[in-house]
């Protein structure tokens, strides 16, 4: 191994990134929603009077299948290993694609189980392993690997945002005057389009799973923070294999990690298991936090295009912006990883919010400074919602400890599960009466309150602060 680089480490972040470039495909559901219903309302009896307000719950079960089942993947991590659960969840989600080719020569609903809930349920699995993997090989810079690896899941549209649009409409034909996609050599090629991507994501996500390596016992603990008795928590000393980081308060080099280590916190004692998880304040700001910022999240993914379509005549223009959109989304990502590392998860969450409700509080009147604005404004709202992604994963970890990373990080998920039905619901219901300007109006509000929530997040919290305080009550009695 060359002298100073973690190779197994760097490769497992590389398949992360490469497995989340995948999975991050959810995202093109906004380019794609004008096509697929289009197709619908054509080809397919019985679904003439589908708008895209319909297709909506299409990304909202796929929102919620992950949600409801990311949990599992951390138990499945102990029984079959972190290769195989990635592998099933990739074969779900490829799956999924596969069969759509089919669904959608049915009807939308067979298509939102197979593009929406099995696209969700593989995505649940695969999502969180491999950023375990990378926080364990890296615990000094959980924000910057974790924002490295969903920064895949942002950029996964900027590449096939294009690839989607050069093989459906190379010759970049227009909307009919009703909104829709009318001309049979765009339509014909619907179906076909999800075989091209399903093959394409089969052979990516099988590089990936080869890439990522867990690492043994040993090269946890060689990489493990270690706190001598006369440190904080927050004064953390990392070994590795020089012992080049050492802590002024410990003096000379120790004769083992043995007499230097009090605590490490891989270890049981700094660690905060699920069932105790669910008892903290931590927990319920970070699950509320993702409900609130999901809102955000859901609608701009769906409805981005056809709002931009109602005063923008250019389909590849608006699938441009969809793909410079999605590389905010992936830069985005590293950045807030980084300045999670350096500012903490509060200070950046409280930025996170402030941006999102004034950005969407002012995307209605992008359409006075026509094309240039509107595509700035989607650009800033998808650099600012991805550091949801990056910092709540980070602050599950900074808070309940790395070894129960994917289950902890699966309940707080559970919050974009239990928030997915609820944007749907209201741009079915609401969005007819209130038009784009009340829906906007809305979500600003909920990540308004986001932000007053995330106020009352402590500043530092670590393990053993929140195993201190859930056991102060026992001991006590």
């Amino acid at each position: 191994m060359l002298k100073g680089w973690n190779i197994p480490g760097v490769l497992s972040i590389c398949g992360g990134f490469l497995l989340h470039l995948t999975l991050g495909t959810l995202y093109c559901f906004g380019n794609l929603n004008t096509y697929m219903t289009s197709y619908l309302r054509v080809n397919v009896p019985g679904q003439e009077n589908k708008h895209y307000s319909d297709a909506i719950w299409i990304p909202t079960l796929a929102t919620l299948g992950q949600g409801l089942f990311m949990t599992m993947s951390g138990y499945m991590e102990e029984r079959v290993g972190i290769r195989i659960t990635i592998l099933i969840g990739s074969a779900l989600m490829s799956s999924g694609v596969f069969l759509t080719y089919f669904t959608i020569q049915y009807s939308m609903m067979l298509t939102t189980f197979t593009y929406g809930f099995m696209f969700g349920l593989g995505t649940a699995l695969a999502y969180a392993p491999p950023m375990g993997v990378a926080m364990r090989w890296f615990p000094k810079k959980k924000g910057l690997v974790n924002g490295i690896i969903v920064g895949g899941f942002g950029f996964g549209a900027f590449i096939f945002n294009q690839v989607q649009t050069a093989y459906l409409n190379p010759w970049n034909i227009s909307l009919d005057d009703n909104g829709f996609f009318t001309n049979p050599d765009v339509l014909e090629r619907v179906p076909s389009v999800f075989l091209l991507l399903g093959s394409i994501y089969s052979v990516m996500q099988l590089i990936a799973v080869m890439l990522i390596t867990p690492p043994s016992e040993d090269e946890m603990e060689s990489n493990a923070p270690v706190l001598s008795s006369t440190v904080d928590d927050e004064e953390v000393i990392y070994q590795n294999d020089d012992f080049d980081e050492t802590s002024p308060s410990l003096g000379s080099r120790p004769n083992s990690l043995h007499e230097m280590q009090q605590v490490v916190s891989n270890g049981d004692g700094e660690n905060v298991n699920p069932n105790q998880v669910v008892k903290t304040a931590e927990f319920w700001i970070l699950w509320f936090t993702f409900v609130l910022n999901t809102q955000a999240v859901g609608y701009i993914n769906s409805m981005y295009k056809a709002f931009g379509q109602t005063f923008i005549d250019d389909d590849h223009f608006l699938a441009i912006t969809g793909a410079f959109a999605a590389l905010f989304n992936s830069s985005g990502r590293v950045f807030w990883g980084h300045l999670s590392d350096v500012c903490g998860y509060k200070y950046c969450m409280l930025i996170v919010t402030v941006a999102i409700s004034f950005l969407f509080s002012t995307l209605y009147f992008t359409e006075y400074g026509a094309r240039v604005l509107y595509a700035l404004w989607i650009w800033l709202i998808f650099f600012s919602f991805c550091g949801n992604f990056v910092l709540l994963p980070t602050a599950s970890a900074t808070c309940f400890g790395t070894k129960y990373s994917s289950k902890n990080y699966g309940l707080i998920m559970t919050g974009s599960a239990a928030a997915a039905p609820i944007i749907a619901i209201l741009t079915q219901g609401l969005s007819p009466r209130v038009g784009y300007l009340g829906m906007f109006i809305i979500i600003a509000c909920f990540s308004a309150v986001s932000f007053v929530l995330n106020l009352f997040f402590p500043k530092c919290p670590t393990p053993r602060k929140i195993l201190e305080q859930l056991n102060r009550p026992a001991s006590n009695l």
